[in-house]
């Protein structure tokens, strides 16, 4: 029986070993495992701050953008207004200009004839013009100038034609000329 009682030792010694080197073994692997959830739990905590910095970021971008969007829609209606008003002024100008009858019609053309043709060109007067200018070329004190035909392209004023130019005088030119020089000044005088 003896060595039956040796060998229950040996087995009991066996098993308590046993049970020792799993509960150091469990020890461990719970040390590990409570490392393991406390390195997760910082790494989280680090990727919820580093999303929350980043979603603080893009959403200041976001209303910054939005505000630059705004003041610019903003500033591109009130130039639209503003280049609307200065369009009906120029319309009404131009339409002003073409309604000029009589001696300020006639001065105005004589100018223009005197202002444009530098001598020996021909001038093209629109249909309504074309008495006055035919009156006003020996009298301008430009010499050369010969009457041409009717030029069909413009309603007021006239065109002037020399051996390897054309100049349009119309009204209609006369002003885009004039706005083309004006607009930032007019803008700058109305707009302030």
């Amino acid at each position: 029986m003896e060595t039956g009682n040796g060998a229950d030792k040996l087995i009991t010694t066996i098993l308590e070993e046993a049970r020792e080197q799993a509960a150091a073994i469990e020890w461990h692997a719970n040390e590990a495992v409570d490392a393991i959830r406390k390195k997760l739990e910082l790494d989280r905590e680090a990727v919820r701050e580093e999303f929350t910095a980043k979603a603080q970021v893009e959403r200041e971008l976001i209303l910054e953008t939005s505000a630059t969007n705004a003041r610019l829609q903003s500033r591109k209606e009130l130039l639209a207004g503003k280049r609307g008003v200065m369009d009906r002024a120029y319309e009404e100008a131009y339409r002003s200009l073409c309604a000029l009858a009589g001696q300020r019609r006639t001065a105005l053309l004589a100018r223009m004839l005197k202002a444009e043709c530098e001598g020996g060109e021909t001038v093209r007067p629109a249909a309504k013009d074309r008495e006055a200018v035919e009156k006003l070329l020996p009298a301008c004190g430009v010499a050369g100038l010969k009457l041409g035909e009717t030029d069909p392209g413009v309603t007021d004023g006239f065109t002037v034609t020399g051996s390897n130019f054309y100049k349009d005088c119309s009204f209609e030119a006369l002003l885009r000329d004039s706005r083309a020089g004006l607009d930032a000044r007019v803008a700058g005088i109305l707009f302030k």
